[in-house]
């Protein structure tokens, strides 16, 4: 919620700010090559410590950073996510973890609970930073009220690394000796589905949580000591969509469920800089954050469902690789576009590509059913 807002004040202008975002995207989607290629091998437990030191290391960074130049090391180390959810390097491991402990009949589930855990720890965190967000006012100049927001980061890195080195030895595949080469079939679905998360990613890039952030503190002041409240309140709505969107996944399918809520939410999306004030604006977008993840849960267990399991770490990866990338091209192609047609503009392309995908995604893989939900 905070790293577009605080790299803003370190002196950054707005369509910079919102380019620069990508940085941590790529860089992320570098570890998740890696993930892909030695994550098994290497040892999923080892391989979610050491991103663990990553975030502590660019938390430091963050908060001890006098300069904008200085603040983007931090996000060439690729895991100060700028979006509030699901690109950081972890992801690729934690997905291919949670289908391996998952009981048979159950995985969408599992998925939903990882999802629910997550997002309301973002909006716990978007709720941590409101007193912060008060001290900053409505007229900001300086990021120091925000620098211990990024040291409370630091120290979460560290805690998610010890939890992960405590993780059990049944989250690892027996035989890690030698990498996993996808089936010609599991390759062809991958491939596919990979280029429409893509197109999916791209246009969330438009719109990430740090561009929506940066939106609300320049469009309507007024909004910045509410700022955590609203996040927090999106975080929670999220959480709470993906209990529904797992039980709806077991009744209609895990891809309808995918399209039928997320067309809606991307309706939504565009009528936020529509809206004719800033109560209008925000109640279209919760309305959007309500629908709008609960593609999530449902997505992950699909893939899952698609491929053996000794390959879901590389799929995960290569799908995750393709999200992270084109997601990272969207805040640079928002920043110009803000540039030259105004704050609003990457709402209504991110909304219109997103559908597009909704189409596309059910139209290609309608025929293809996972082994289980």
């Amino acid at each position: 919620m905070v790293l577009a807002i605080y790299l803003a004040l370190l002196g950054g202008s707005q369509a910079v700010v919102i380019a620069t975002l990508s940085i941590s995207l790529i860089s992320g989607a570098g570890l998740n090559v890696l993930v892909g290629y030695y994550g098994d091998r290497f040892g999923r437990r080892k391989a979610m410590v050491a991103f663990g030191i990553l975030m502590a290391v660019a938390g430091i960074v963050l908060a001890l950073a006098p300069s904008f130049s200085v603040a983007l090391i931090a996000l060439f180390l690729g895991t100060a996510s700028p979006t509030g959810t699901e690109v950081s390097p972890f992801l690729s491991v934690e997905q291919s973890i949670v289908a391996e402990v998952a009981k048979s009949g159950r995985r969408t589930r599992a998925f939903a609970v990882y999802n629910l855990l997550g997002s309301l720890g973002a909006a716990a965190g978007s709720l941590a930073a409101v007193p912060f967000m008060v001290r900053l006012g409505p007229n900001p100049i300086s990021p120091d009220p925000l620098r211990p927001l990024f040291f409370l980061y630091a120290a979460i890195g560290v805690i998610a690394a010890g939890i992960s080195a405590a993780l059990p030895p049944t989250v690892e595949l027996e035989d890690r000796s030698q990498r996993v080469v996808l089936s010609p079939e599991s390759r062809s679905r991958v491939a596919r589905i990979a280029a429409l998360f893509a197109t999916d990613s791209f246009a969330g890039g438009f719109v990430i949580q740090g561009f929506v952030s940066l939106w609300f503190f320049t469009t309507y002041p007024e909004s910045v000591p509410f700022l955590g409240i609203i996040f927090s309140a999106a975080g929670v709505l999220s959480a709470l969509s993906f209990v529904v969107a797992s039980r709806l996944g077991e009744r209609i399918g895990l891809l309808e469920t995918m399209v039928v809520t997320h067309i809606p939410s991307n309706l939504l999306l565009i009528a936020v800089p529509l809206a004719p004030g800033f109560l209008p604006a925000l109640a279209a977008y919760l309305g959007r954050m309500a629908l709008s993840q609960m593609d999530v849960p449902t997505r992950q267990a699909y893939l899952a469902g698609i491929v053996s399991r000794e390959e879901r770490t590389p799929a995960n990866a290569i799908t995750n690789v393709a999200r992270n990338t084109t997601q990272a091209v969207g805040p640079l192609a928002a920043g110009a576009i803000v540039a030259a047609a105004g704050a609003s503009a990457p709402f209504f392309i991110g909304g219109a590509l997103k559908i597009a995908y909704d189409l596309a995604i059910y139209r290609v893989f309608k025929k293809i059913r996972p082994d289980e939900v």
